[in-house]
């Protein structure tokens, strides 16, 4: 169904029933949103975009909804994310992306109204995430009376500018009773549970004041990520620190690289286990996967990662390696009685 609000119309969508003319339009929109967040990069292919937003992980449930013009011109869209599984089902992260010559005209709002109608509880928690340079942002989810609840900063590592002889010192660290182990496509069967132990090991990173509780991840979920990284012709590197003695994953790491858009690595996650801590297995696996990183990809110039403002002991690991501020990120939330209140007194 589609109403109208000023001289926009706005429409639930399925992503799978749209026009290929209508996924091109928003492939270009988020591209252009790309461009105001990292005006450094280059416009990647839409075509890219597209793969992307076609092999989303199936345990992400999306809402979505678009706003056009009267020609048709896709100029927003808002999407509502809920996630499968026996945890966090009071959360819902929501996207609110507005072209910026139509901002300020009451599609934003009129997005988060259609997101609470299809709501049936008033205890659920709506999670948003800005970017410092797109003020608009922060000042939109101010206005509906979010709460900051954790400052992530995003770095970047110029490869050209990488100590090699720091990288190869730590790589050659070689913790006594640990291994290492590679995995570069879908995980084999005999290390699903290694790659369970370190996606929850995530579960350790900084939270802020987020309600957010621990992510349980499953064999489902670890295949569901690979099906949907392959779908999207994206590669994969994950790395190891294994104990010797349990067999068990005492530290990770894992980057993701697209050689359509070969400028840049996106650094995942990078934890170690608690009980494994201060035996230098960060610094390990990290260096290791940089000396393969430059070694593979020779197209690649930066690797990008972010990490929480208060993350102390991986901050440090990223700026010894040469990692420098690039933006900051934040994330808000607040719940559905506050956006109520905020919708009720009619702001934009």
């Amino acid at each position: 169904m589609a109403t109208a609000v000023g001289t926009y119309v706005i429409e639930r969508f399925d992503l799978g029933a749209l026009s290929e003319k209508d996924v091109r339009q928003i492939a270009d929109l988020y591209n252009t949103l790309g461009q105001e967040r990292v005006p450094e990069d280059p416009v990647p292919d839409p075509q890219i975009v597209i793969d992307r937003l076609r092999s989303r992980p199936n345990m992400m449930e999306f809402v979505e909804w678009l706003a056009r013009l009267g020609t048709g011109d896709i100029v927003a869209t808002g999407s509502l994310i809920a996630f499968t599984g026996d945890t966090n089902q009071r959360f819902r992260e929501v996207g609110l992306s507005v072209l910026p010559d139509h901002r300020r005209q009451g599609i934003a709002r009129r997005f988060l109204e259609e997101m609470v109608r299809s709501f049936d509880r008033d205890d659920l928690v709506l999670s948003f995430f800005t970017n410092a340079r797109v003020p608009a942002g922060e000042a939109f989810v101010r206005r509906l009376g979010a709460g900051e609840t954790l400052r992530a900063r995003f770095s970047q590592l110029v490869l050209a500018d990488l100590d090699r002889g720091l990288t190869r010192e730590w790589a050659r660290l070689d913790p006594a009773g640990y291994h290492l182990a590679w995995i570069d496509g879908d995980v084999p069967d005999r290390y699903v549970a290694n790659v369970i132990t370190a996606y929850e090991a995530m579960n350790t990173a900084p939270r802020g004041t987020s309600a957010l509780e621990d992510w349980h991840v499953t064999v489902e979920h670890v295949r569901e990520f690979d099906r949907s990284r392959s779908a999207a012709r994206r590669l994969r590197r994950l790395l190891l620190a294994i104990d010797d003695r349990t067999g068990e994953t005492a530290g990770y790491t894992e980057v993701v690289y697209d050689p359509r858009t070969p400028h840049v690595v996106n650094q995942q996650g990078t934890a170690v286990i608690p009980s494994h801590r201060r035996r230098g297995l960060g610094k390990w696996v990290k260096a290791a996967m940089l000396e393969r990183i430059v070694d593979e990809w020779p197209a690649a110039r930066l690797v990008r990662t972010g990490n929480a403002s208060v993350n102390e002991p991986m901050l440090r690991i990223n700026d010894r390696l040469g990692f420098r501020y690039a933006w900051e990120s934040v994330q808000w939330e607040a719940g559905v009685p506050a956006v109520r209140r905020y919708l009720e007194a009619g702001g934009r």
